[in-house]
């Protein structure tokens, strides 16, 4: 019944659940001062049962039958403390903190067999927030090479190549998670260029890249080529924003950096002026790219006139390059509405 807590053995979000359970005990006691007076008078009880059983006391002939007293009227003011609760609508348990987690107090570690070990939802956290620090859009949270039902992809048309659509898209993301699992931070890995018609695939793949290498505490930037252009735009009219040199500079320097629906933007000397910049320097300093696009390599060189020979060949020579076929958002989208009706 009683609520001890001592402010400076705790931290964090642990530390919080036990100062919104102490306020809330304060609150109920203030505005029900029957419980409160209940309630003390109890754990006051409590405290002789206790001293008795321990024997803190000289031990007196009668011992015995003051324990079974003690018993008796503490057993009473428990039912009488239990009617005062529902009486008022209280939670029985309303001393206890709130714990998200009820199986490491929200402190983020277990300890099993001899040592502490991080709870899953600590891990659960710390992915979430290594997605948002990383960009990764929210409906890319989930995705992931096991998850992947590639089925999707047409097994009866075939690839120039004279694969089916599902071997070819197996292929791709076979190389994928190749990539996600060889590669080392300051060793050459080459990155891939993922061509496809629009509802392909090509975000989910690269969502599986993404979140397998947060995984792998390997740091990484998600971005749509239109917003970073945008981002860019605007930190000219805001001072107090990031400056455009940061920005780039935060693309060129991270170890991993996918870029999603490059071509999509509208075709500029600014476009290709900032790419430009971003891709050189990956180049030169061998940090690898994960790019997704509608379009092809010689359709993208002409959208991007400026510099875009030089843009592109580079971006081959850095990267192995895929085509992804079929519309799998289709059949996807048509597969949920069937399961509704």
């Amino acid at each position: 019944m009683s609520f001890n807590f001592k402010a400076e053995l705790y931290q964090g979000k642990n530390r919080k659940k036990y100062l919104e359970a102490e306020k809330r005990i304060k609150k109920i006691h203030k505005n029900y001062p029957e419980i409160k007076k209940v309630d003390e008078y109890l754990n006051y009880l409590q405290r002789e049962y206790n001293y008795y059983r321990m024997d803190i006391f000289h031990k007196e002939n009668n011992s015995d039958m003051k324990l079974e007293e003690l018993k008796e009227e503490i057993e009473m003011l428990k039912e009488r403390y239990s009617q005062l609760l529902d009486q008022y609508d209280i939670p029985r348990d309303y001393k206890e903190p709130q714990w998200d987690c009820e199986l490491c107090h929200d402190t983020g570690r277990i300890y099993k067999n001899g040592e502490y070990i991080l709870c899953d939802c600590a891990i659960g956290s710390s992915l979430k927030s290594k997605r948002e620090i990383s960009n990764i859009p929210r409906h890319l949270y989930q995705a992931s090479f096991k998850t992947a039902n590639l089925n999707y992809y047409d097994d009866n048309r075939e690839t120039d190549k004279g694969m089916t659509f599902r071997e070819n898209a197996q292929k791709i993301y076979s190389h994928a998670q190749n990539f996600t699992r060889n590669y080392k931070k300051g060793h050459y890995n080459r990155g891939l260029i993922i061509e496809g018609p629009i509802g392909s695939g090509k975000s989910f793949l690269l969502g599986c890249i993404a979140n397998d290498l947060i995984k792998r505490n390997i740091e990484i930037k998600y971005i749509v080529y239109t917003d970073l252009l945008q981002e860019i735009r605007d930190s000219y009219e805001d001072s107090n924003g990031e400056s455009e040199l940061k920005l780039i500079s935060s693309v060129q320097e991270i170890p991993v950096l996918l870029i999603d629906d490059l071509g999509t933007e509208k075709a500029s000397e600014f476009a290709s002026n900032i790419l430009y910049q971003i891709i050189d320097k990956r180049y030169r300093e061998e940090r690898p790219i994960i790019l997704s696009t509608n379009f092809s390599i010689q359709e993208l060189q002409e959208r991007f006139s400026i510099m875009g020979e030089r843009i592109f060949q580079r971006l081959l020579e850095m990267n192995r390059y895929f085509a992804l076929y079929d519309n799998i958002r289709a059949k996807l989208i048509t597969s949920k509405q069937e399961v509704q009706f």
